[in-house]
C-alpha cells in the first residue's frame, strides 16, 4: 500500500504516490498521518477509510473527526468572531467550548432522523450551534438583533418584523450558560397547522424515537440557530417559501411566540402567523447539551 500525498485538500482530490515503491503506511509514524488527514474534510475523511484498516483506524481518530465536524459543520465562537469580530465572543472558554462539542451525538443524531424520516438528506436535517452565554456582552434578543443591523440595515430592530412590546417582554432574557444545541433545520413533519398540544406530542414522540431529550425550542434560542445560518452560509432556514415558522415556549398576550418567515428584510417573531387561512406555524426540535 503506497503512502499518498494530498495535493488539493479544498477539492477534497487525493493525489499522487509518495513515491514508486509500494510502502507499508504501517511504517509512517501515526502523528505524522495524523497531520496530513488533519487537513482533509469530512467526505475524503470517509473515503480514505478504504485505503487500508491502519488508515480507517487513523481516520477515524476521535480528536480528527471532532476538529473536522467542529470546522465544517459547527457554528461554534469562531465562527461567531468570524462574523462581528473577536471582542463578541473575548469572555467565552474556547477549551470548553470544544471539551464538550457533542461530535458522536451529532452523527448519531443524523443517522436516527434519516432513519425516522428517510426522505430528508441529513446534512438538511439537524445544525449544531453554540450559544455563548457572553455573546456581545450578554446573549439577549436586543444584543443579537443590534449585531443583526450588519446584515440588515434597514431595520431599526436587527430582526424583519417583531411584535410590538415583545421585545420589552423577552429583549433582555439570557441562558444560564454557554452551551451547544442541536436543532432541526425545519419544523417537524406533519406539525404545521396543528394546536400547540399536538405539536408538544410529535417532539416528545420524536424524542423517545430518538432517545434523546428533544424538546420545543425558547425564542432566544430559535432566533440565534436560525440567524447563525444566515451569518454563517447565507441561509434562510424557516423562510416564505412557503411561510413557515416554529413555536416557541414562551407565551406573550394570551399567545405563544413563533419565530421564522425568514426573508429579505430579516427573521420574524410573531405570535398569530396565517397565510391563505391556514396557520404557517409547526414546530422545530431542540436539544441542549
Amino acid at each position: 500500500m503506497s503512502l499518498i500525498v494530498i495535493q488539493n485538500v479544498g477539492n477534497s482530490s487525493i493525489g499522487e504516490d509518495f513515491n514508486e515503491t509500494r510502502q507499508d503506511p504501517g511504517s509512517i509514524p501515526d502523528e505524522l498521518v495524523l497531520e496530513i488527514f488533519s487537513h482533509l474534510n469530512l467526505v475524503t475523511l470517509g473515503t480514505i477509510c478504504c485505503v487500508s484498516k491502519e488508515w480507517k483506524r487513523l481516520a477515524n481518530d476521535p480528536i480528527l473527526r471532532k476538529s473536522a465536524i467542529y470546522r465544517e459543520i459547527a457554528f461554534g465562537n469562531d465562527k461567531w468572531a468570524q462574523c462581528f469580530g473577536k471582542d463578541v465572543v473575548k469572555d467565552e472558554d474556547n477549551r470548553e467550548e470544544f471539551s464538550f462539542l457533542p461530535w458522536k451525538e451529532f452523527i448519531e443524531d443524523c443517522k436516527k432522523f434519516k432513519s425516522i424520516f428517510p426522505e430528508k438528506k441529513a446534512k438538511n436535517t439537524l445544525m449544531l450551534v453554540r450559544l455563548p452565554k457572553t455573546f456581545n456582552g450578554q446573549l439577549t434578543l436586543k444584543s443579537l438583533g443590534e449585531l443583526a443591523k450588519k446584515y440588515f440595515s434597514g431595520s431599526g430592530t436587527g430582526y424583519g418584523f417583531i411584535w410590538p412590546g415583545l421585545v420589552d417582554v423577552l429583549g433582555d432574557y439570557s441562558i444560564d450558560k454557554s452551551r451547544w444545541v442541536l436543532m432541526t433545520k425545519d419544523v417537524l413533519p406533519g406539525s404545521r397547522n396543528k394546536a400547540y398540544a399536538t405539536q408538544q406530542k410529535i417532539v416528545d414522540e420524536l424524542a423517545e424515537q430518538s432517545l434523546i431529550s428533544y424538546e420545543v425550542p425558547e425564542t432566544l434560542e430559535s432566533a440565534a440557530c436560525i440567524l447563525s445560518q444566515y451569518f454563517g452560509s447565507n441561509i434562510c432556514l424557516f423562510s416564505t417559501n412557503p411561510w413557515t415558522y416554529t413555536r416557541c415556549k414562551e407565551e406573550f398576550r394570551g399567545d405563544l411566540v413563533a419565530v421564522g418567515n425568514f426573508g429579505p428584510s430579516g427573521l420574524h417573531l410573531s405570535t398569530r402567523t396565517y397565510e391563505g387561512g391556514k396557520s404557517c406555524v409547526g414546530v422545530a426540535a431542540l436539544w441542549k447539551f
